[in-house]
């Protein structure tokens, strides 16, 4: 599985600059995405609680990856 992630950690951003990052990384990726011969459709799915995006090809597939992300989201937050 692939799996990118950017982690800023403790670095002060501006809510505006989470917003640009977050819009900048989304665009790249949906954009080598859209360029991949998919002979089905895929889903993708933009998070509420965290900047990002999960491309799956099954709809439950999503939902199993985005509660695997917040456990994750939660226990790194746990770490600190």
């Amino acid at each position: 599985m692939t799996r990118f992630v950017v982690d800023i950690g403790d670095i002060d951003l501006p809510k505006d600059m989470h917003a640009m990052i977050s819009a900048d990384l989304q665009k790249t990726v949906l954009s080598h995405v859209a360029k991949l011969p998919w002979d089905e459709p895929i889903v993708i799915k933009f998070p509420r609680d965290w900047w990002g995006l999960i491309i799956r090809k099954r709809f439950d597939a999503i939902l199993d990856a985005e509660k695997l992300n917040q456990r994750a989201l939660l226990t790194a937050k746990g770490a600190m």
